[in-house]
């Protein structure tokens, strides 16, 4: 992997952790990295964003109804 700057110390890592994706709705999104280990577990986990899909969603994406 290339080098990247960590979010939260600002020095360049070779070993960069991806620890958040941004999503936007006209610019697109970015990719968050940080440090392995200290930098990398101080950022909070990320909430999975299809993990919490309406049962209705499901049925009507599957053709089912």
């Amino acid at each position: 992997m290339t080098i990247q700057i960590c979010a939260r110390c600002q020095r360049p890592t070779g070993r960069p952790v991806v620890v958040a994706i941004g999503y936007g709705a006209s610019a697109g999104g970015g990719v968050v990295y940080a440090c392995p280990g200290e930098c990398a577990a101080s950022f909070p986990k990320q909430r999975d964003p299809f993990e919490q899909t309406s049962p209705a969603r499901d049925v009507h994406v599957r053709g089912q109804r």
